[in-house]
């Protein structure tokens, strides 16, 4: 037995041995001591620093805490975290590696951020909608919208002026200045007035009855004119400088215009109505000869006829009949009681939906997007004045060459006072009307040139229910006409075949 673990032991003697020739024939170089060392890495702003450490190798010397700290504190550091440095320097030595802020050994008071001014509403300043439009019952078309109204002396807002933040310190103890609050300037209307609340708030209070309104900065209660029943003979025609509210219906003939919004608590009849902001109808529109514009949006609850123009958009709870719609944006057709678009001519910048579009009558329905209706409008006005302006330029000219003597030349010592003085005055004429064309030109021109900017965007056509037969969809200068009933649908333009394609809803 003895002999058996005597020979085992010289074995593996020899394998040890084997081993370590091997190893040094390989070429591996022998281990080379290295101390331990350091490194502090310090943030762009000054904020922060990062304790970075290597451990020792072999025989060389591992880190010393009280050292490294001595020569960090030398550097100017103020507030190091002389702790963290012991527990860093300790891991390391340990051979355990300490990263991200678990190395953080110093840090700044970091300057606390202003606080922004900002304006508190005490009151609704926008139109509300009063119907949600995924309520399937019945619809009370006199409960659409209303514009928001205050009395004389209601608080409407109250403005939190900024307040400047507080300086920092860096590492080295330099001080580091906040940031600048924004720039808050509240304009006040002749609407308001002024008071101050804790010496510091202002709050802004209705002088009289009006529209609360908050535009460009500027906060002011508008003047509202109400009248309590119908626009007829009674009242006259309405043109008033702030919102107007109609408490009955616009009949027909009259008109309503009105500087801010308007709002018809009726209906509109074969009747005008304009206004620069919105214009909400809580009834119906009716009649081939009626017409409504708004600077921003229209409301309504269903047309029968008539021609609507929005700068921005156009929403109708329930239906329309054989009528022109034109919307910058956008127009929904939400359809209450089951009806959509039928008939007419609706077009939109950017989207048209709609509950359905035509009817099994299949009445002539065009639907066209990514066109602005009111930029076309624009282009064709200023088209015609050109037109007459080129008729007047004619005029001008053969005016002038009716004034040319009977030798055929102009000499201007030859002709009368009286004539020379009618070539100056047509000559002068000419050279505005000239001008006034170029100008006109150049106007087409840029209008041009920013419709056809705005076919960035993607229009679209989306109908929830049916597509009825002889429906036409347009987009830019693609359009198909359903032959069919067809079930919902989004029609799109694709832009790799330039034609109209019909994807889910």
């Amino acid at each position: 037995m003895d002999e058996l673990r005597m020979a085992n032991l010289e074995k593996l003697v020899r394998e040890v041995d084997h081993f370590l020739s091997a190893v040094k024939d390989s070429g591996v170089l022998p281990v080379e001591d290295r101390d331990g060392s350091w490194k502090l890495r310090i943030s762009e702003d000054h904020m922060s620093a990062w304790l970075e450490t290597y451990p020792s190798v072999g025989r060389g010397a591992p880190l010393d805490a009280v050292k490294i700290i001595d020569a960090i504190e030398e550097t100017g550091i103020l507030h190091l975290d002389r702790e963290k440095v012991r527990q860093i320097v300790e891991r390391c030595n340990e051979g355990i590696e300490t990263t991200g802020e678990n190395a953080l050994v110093a840090s700044g008071t970091p300057p606390r951020n202003p606080v922004e001014g900002t304006v508190e509403f005490l009151v609704p300043f926008e139109k509300t909608r009063l119907i949600d439009e995924n309520d399937e019952r019945s619809v009370d078309w006199k409960k659409l919208w209303t514009i928001p109204t205050v009395h004389a002396g209601t608080a409407i807002a109250r403005i939190h002026p900024p307040r400047e933040g507080a300086a920092g310190l860096d590492i080295y103890g330099t001080s580091v200045p906040p940031p600048r609050p924004a720039p808050f300037r509240v304009r006040y209307g002749e609407g308001v007035i002024v008071s101050e609340e804790n010496g510091v708030t202002e709050v802004l209070t209705a002088r009289d009855l009006g529209q609360p309104v908050y535009r460009s900065g500027e906060l002011d209660v508008l003047p509202v004119l109400v009248v309590e029943g119908d626009v007829n003979m009674l009242s006259g025609d309405i043109d008033f400088i702030g919102t107007v509210i109609v408490r009955g219906s616009v009949t027909a003939g009259f008109s309503v215009k009105a500087g801010r919004d308007a709002a018809v608590s009726g209906s509109v009849f074969n009747a005008f109505v304009e206004a620069a902001g919105n214009c909400i109808v809580e009834g119906g529109i009716v009649g081939e000869h009626c017409e409504i514009r708004a600077g921003e949006d229209i409301r309504a609850g269903f047309v029968e006829y008539g021609l609507l123009i929005a700068g921005e958009n156009i929403e109708i709870l329930g239906y329309t009949l054989f009528a022109a719609l034109e919307a910058r944006q956008s127009v929904l057709v939400q359809g209450k009681n089951r009806r959509g678009i039928i008939g007419g001519v609706t077009t939109a910048g950017t989207m048209i939906k709609a509950l359905s579009a035509g009817s099994a009558m299949e009445p002539k329905t065009l639907l066209e997007a990514g066109r602005d209706a009111i930029r076309s409008r624009t282009i064709g006005e200023l088209e015609s004045k050109l037109n007459e302006l080129e008729k007047m330029m004619k005029k001008i000219e053969m005016a002038m060459l009716s004034l040319r003597p009977a030798t055929g030349a102009f000499d201007p010592q030859k002709l009368s006072e009286e004539i020379r003085g009618k070539l100056l005055l047509l000559a002068e004429c000419h050279k505005k009307v000239e001008s006034k064309k170029a100008e006109l030109a150049m106007r087409i021109q840029d209008e041009r040139r920013s419709m056809l900017a705005e076919r960035k965007g993607s229009p679209v056509i989306k109908i929830r229910d049916r597509i009825h037969a002889n429906v036409t969809v347009k987009i830019w200068e693609s359009q198909v006409t359903v032959s069919l009933t067809e079930s919902s649908g989004t029609y799109s333009f694709d832009r790799k075949t330039g034609t109209v394609q019909k994807g889910g809803f």
